[in-house]
């Protein structure tokens, strides 16, 4: 609803964090301080359409104002209702100038942003928080104690309920970029050394058709899940095995041991966040790279350093640590 909310002194509050999706998860912390710093005010997250679905029950926010990225003929209209929510506070985490752009449409008298935002967008911000070299959750955290929050726990409040673990098996072979993947040999591989009905297999409806001859007759929920259903799911497994990838945040922020593996990224940076998790990667000269195409010799070298052995042995392990099995046979 347009206007200012009911209730003296309340503070209308605007996030911009429209994507990714593993950015999205870590600026979920940072916007819970928020919130426990502004109890009464009221809190829009500004979120691409397509990854709307993740915060459908956050707890820390009021609502959602969707951004539809690829249809240019709808950002009139977004720009005009940010102009007339007329929030008190804007904090741009996307730190680009599209974002930074819509920070100044708002008009807002504060108006926050990151001193390692690019693209011209600190010309819209009032207020700019220096951050270090960090992993993003703590990046972006720099800001909640800008406007004065103090420490606490990190917590990821998508309103997940808690719902008891199954001796499930997670599989996430997909990633944005090319040199994130491990290989859909290497993952198959992997699934012949799983107890194959305990594997679930995720991705998106356009990975449906290649997942479907990796999972080998495994759980194939390609496509079949939104994000807030995804994280639910992957609440209940024992433990998530992925690329550097989306999902593999998500899998993080609901507590659900993760096994990633990683080669042109640098896990201190985008990591899975918090304790429990295993990082596998190779040591190659030219990782990380951070790049989404390999010019390396042989080419994808510090993907395809990983085994399927290590990963196996990786996950067994990560299982065990819950108390559960990813053996083959059951012991």
């Amino acid at each position: 609803m347009a206007g200012r909310p009911a209730g003296a002194g309340a503070v209308k509050i605007l996030v911009i964090k429209p994507s990714s999706l593993g950015d999205v998860v870590h600026a979920l912390p940072t916007v819970n301080l928020i919130r426990r710093q502004f109890p009464a005010a009221h809190i829009s997250w500004l979120i691409n359409a397509n990854l709307a679905s993740l915060l459908r029950c956050c707890p820390v926010i009021n609502d959602r104002i969707e951004f539809h990225r690829h249809d240019a003929a709808r950002w009139g209209a977004l720009f005009a209702r940010l102009r007339r929510e007329r929030f008190d506070l804007v904090v741009d985490l996307q730190g680009l100038f599209r974002s930074g752009l819509m920070t100044g449409v708002t008009g807002a008298r504060r108006r926050i942003g990151l001193s390692d935002a690019r693209e011209g967008s600190r010309w819209f911000y009032n207020e700019i928080v220096p951050v270090p070299r960090a992993h993003a959750v703590d990046r972006y955290r720099r800001v909640a104690r800008h406007l004065g929050a103090p420490e606490q726990p990190v917590e990821f409040p998508l309103g997940v309920p808690d719902a008891p673990r199954e001796n499930w098996i997670a599989i996430h072979p997909s990633a944005r970029w090319p040199t994130k993947l491990w290989g859909d040999d290497r993952f198959a591989a992997l699934i012949r050394q799983l107890p194959r009905d305990r594997v679930i297999v995720t991705g998106t409806a356009a990975d449906a058709a290649r997942i479907e001859t990796l999972a080998q007759g495994c759980r194939n929920l390609a496509g079949q899940t939104d994000l807030f259903e995804l994280a639910a799911l992957y609440r209940r497994c024992a433990v998530v095995v992925t690329n550097d990838s989306g999902p593999m945040h998500l899998a993080a922020a609901v507590g659900t041991p993760v096994v990633a593996i990683f080669g042109p990224t640098d896990p201190a940076l985008t990591g899975p966040y918090g304790a429990g998790h295993a990082v596998l990667r190779a040591a190659v000269p030219c990782a990380p790279c951070l790049k989404p195409v390999c010019h390396h010799q042989p080419r994808m070298e510090c993907m395809r350093l990983v085994s399927v052995a290590q990963v196996l042995a990786t996950t067994i392990d990560r299982a065990a640590a819950g108390g559960y099995t990813a053996r083959r046979d059951g012991n």
